[in-house]
């Protein structure tokens, strides 16, 4: 599942636990993933995480608030 973190301009895949950056356009770059698992993430994106951002990427699920993408 592939759900938008709002608050760090991201778009987070739940299955293979990497990031995207969001493009001005609400799309994503697929060619440029970032892995959570391996800690390719830098210490200023994970405190630019708004807490509720933090819990789905903590868990690597989504609730009905937050936007999907499919």
């Amino acid at each position: 599942m592939l759900i938008v973190l709002e608050s760090v301009g991201s778009i987070f895949d739940t299955q293979n636990g990497v990031i995207y950056p969001q493009n001005a356009d609400g799309s994503y770059d697929k060619d440029f993933s970032i892995s959570i698992d391996e800690e390719e993430v830098s210490l200023e994106w994970w405190e630019s995480l708004s807490p509720e951002d933090f819990q789905i990427v903590k868990y690597g699920v989504s609730t009905e608030s937050h936007e999907t993408i499919k």
